[in-house]
């Protein structure tokens, strides 16, 4: 038996015990390390108590206060870990993917072992191919690193070494202790975090991965709980206190917590945005992590700082990118799971940049044809129904179908933003006709991806007693079909007088029973759905409908039709009132409904009132007579030229339409 303890043991600080006649400690038997190692050296003598201020200052420079408190591995130690790579990293064309005295801070055997992103003590920067450096001196820099000893490495500069995924892609590995300032006083640190919401910080993990991680799958799981079973040290301070403050809103789903004094959210949430902030220095995958669970938290609807969201926003796509997230990692020489888990984070990013743009009218900053992320796929989440905890909890293999067709719609919106509502479009597209043109396409995607879904994915489909996350899609769904309707209505608005007045009235009947749509959309939403995650943009959403509610009676001609929307309203807000206490998201949206101008809107009246009989071949085909006078010819040119099957250009809206009629096909 060694006269010492194991390296594992000697950073975890506890006592090395070996069975009688056994190689592997029990510490290490537990962990699932495969041989004990004895390369660390020593640490060093203790001081006497008088003298540790000198010593911290002395040492303060390395300490890296996200990661564990364990003392960092020696280079001998990490050139012995380099030796043990495993298969499933090893780069496609067998290229060694690593320096020798690379770091993995993971007992062997770990899931966390040769990870790219989420390394204790290193963090990575994508090398892309312009810059101040000159990529093909960088490669052969590796190369160099490569063919060195192991005992005199080749760095890029001191500390700072070049990691290679896969043929072009190369990373920036830095030590945490060459860019970290010295340790403020105020800094968040991990203890802070648990202090917060001991004893209680188990619980909330269980219950945030029973509840919020099924519908928003951008952690690993099995990741989280290796490092957080071993010591809630492991895991960094902003995505801890991330977790613990969006498991915080189902408290009172737990048995026990149900019994105790909630703790402060808000006081954790303040820690982790400020932990984040100070993450951005020695970033990593789980930065992003935590900031997209910020992000999800719903504003205050009296307090709104959209600015702040759309930097925070910002910062994190930059991360992002910074991290190569917009790369395609489909063949890098880094484990399985991360190449999943960066796909997802990728599109976590794409949606919340995109819905951001749909609901706060800013400018989405990505780029779609400037990231080579592929689409997503069931082989690219972790886990399974095995893996449910509860029969209560939302289905797992329903939140990835979700979480895939959410990032099909994010697409979608993004193509909303561009063709419609981009500084250009608002510019270049004036006429009704050329809206109606650049809006076709879009409403056929949008029916399309709606008709496209499972059984089990659509609104009407769930269990009773079983949390369905299905209601958030489908709502940013509506706000971007309401999107489409309200630019066609404004230039309705703005429309010649010579425009075909049949055609001008059948547009309203479409957007009236959008209206309609909408009403109907809210009382069908569940317990089983108000009470599952919903997404940072709920509340925005509602508000949408609200207004586009509001918009359609202010603008309307026709007494009948203003009475059938007042109708509407008093039944969307009497939806919203009865759902108010199942989520913040319903407070914030009637909240803001009723700041933007909702008892004015609904109060409205038409100021000439006429009874403008609505279309009465609603069962049949509709003909266009056409019109050879000014600026309406090209609007007939657009109508009579392209058949648009009725029943799919805008989901449900032509519904009342027979299935085989064609309004916009010639007579």
């Amino acid at each position: 038996m060694p006269g010492r303890a194991c390296d594992v043991c000697r950073r975890r600080k506890q006592r090395c015990v070996f069975p009688e006649g056994g190689a592997l400690c029990l510490t290490c038997q537990a962990l699932g390390v495969r041989e004990c190692t004895f390369l660390e050296p020593p640490p060093p003598k203790r001081r006497p108590p008088q003298s540790r201020t000198a010593q911290q200052l002395q040492a303060g420079s390395g300490v890296d206060s996200s990661s564990s408190s364990s003392n960092q591995p020696a280079a001998a130690a990490a050139a012995a870990r380099r030796a043990s790579s495993t298969d499933s990293a090893q780069s496609p064309a067998g290229r060694p993917d690593l320096p020798p005295s690379t770091s993995f801070d993971y007992p062997r055997g770990s899931l966390l072992a040769e990870t790219l992103g989420l390394e204790k003590s290193r963090f990575a920067a994508y090398v892309g191919p312009q810059g101040e450096h000159d990529w093909l001196l960088l490669r052969h820099d590796l190369d160099q690193q490569h063919h060195d000893p192991p005992a005199a490495p080749h760095h890029v500069h001191p500390r700072v070494q070049l990691r290679r995924v896969q043929d072009g892609v190369l990373f920036r590995m830095t030590p945490d202790s060459a860019s970290a300032p010295p340790r403020d006083r105020d800094q968040v640190s991990v203890d802070d975090v648990e202090a917060l919401v001991r004893p209680h910080g188990p619980t909330l993990v269980k219950l945030y991965f029973r509840i919020v991680h099924p519908s928003f799958p951008i952690l690993h799981k099995e990741v989280f709980v290796e490092k957080y079973n071993r010591t809630y040290r492991e895991i960094t301070p902003p995505l801890l206190a991330s977790v613990y403050c969006l498991a915080a809103k189902w408290w009172m789903y737990d048995e026990k917590l149900i019994l105790q004094e909630k703790i402060d959210e808000v006081a954790l949430a303040d820690v982790a945005y400020r932990a984040v902030q100070e993450a951005f220095r020695r970033p990593r995958l789980n930065t992003i992590q935590a900031g997209l669970l910020l992000l999800q938290r719903h504003q205050n609807p009296l307090a709104l700082n959209n600015a702040l969201l759309s930097t925070f926003t910002a910062s994190l796509i930059a991360l992002g990118q910074h991290f190569g997230l917009h790369l395609d990692c489909s063949d890098w020489a880094i484990p399985v799971w991360e190449r999943g888990l960066r796909k997802r984070l990728a599109w976590a990013l794409i949606m919340q940049d995109t819905f951001s743009a749909l609901t706060l009218g800013t400018h989405p900053l990505i780029q779609l044809s400037d990231w080579a992320t592929k689409m997503l796929e069931p082989a690219d989440f972790s886990e399974g129904p095995q893996d449910e905890d509860s029969g209560e909890q939302p289905s797992i293999e329903d939140g990835k179908a979700m979480f895939i067709e959410t990032a099909q719609l994010a697409i979608i919106c993004t193509r909303i933003y561009r063709d419609l509502y981009s500084a250009r479009a608002m510019r270049e597209l004036v006429s009704l006709s050329q809206i109606l043109e650049v809006s076709k396409p879009l409403g056929h995607q949008l029916a399309d991806l709606l008709k496209s879904l499972p059984p089990e994915l659509r609104l009407g489909y769930f269990q009773t007693g079983r949390l369905c996350s299905s209601g958030c899609f489908h709502l940013i769904h509506h706000a971007a079909t309401v999107a489409v309707h309200r630019r066609l209505l404004w230039a309705a608005q703005e429309a010649p007088v010579t425009t075909d007045p049949q055609f001008l009235q059948f547009l309203r009947s479409t957007q009236l029973q959008r209206a309609r749509t909408i009403a109907t959309f809210l009382s069908q939403l569940q317990p089983e759905h108000m009470e599952s995650f919903w997404s940072f943009a709920a509340g925005s959403c509602v508000t949408m409908l609200g207004c586009f509610l509001g918009l359609l009676n202010v603008t309307c001609l026709s007494r009948q039709e203003s009475d059938e929307l007042r109708a509407l309203m008093r039944d969307f807000e009497w939806q919203l009132r009865m759902k108010a206490k199942m989520g913040e998201w319903v407070t914030y949206a009637l909240t803001r409904l009723r700041a933007l101008g909702w008892d004015r809107w609904r109060s409205t009246e038409p100021d000439a009132p006429s009874e403008i009989a609505m279309p009465t071949a609603w069962t049949s085909s509709v003909n266009l007579p056409t019109v050879d006078n000014g600026a309406s010819s090209d609007l007939n040119g657009v109508l009579q030229s392209q058949e648009i099957p009725t029943d799919i250009w805008m989901p449900m809206d032509f519904e009342p339409l027979n299935n085989n009629s064609n309004f916009f096909s010639p007579a």
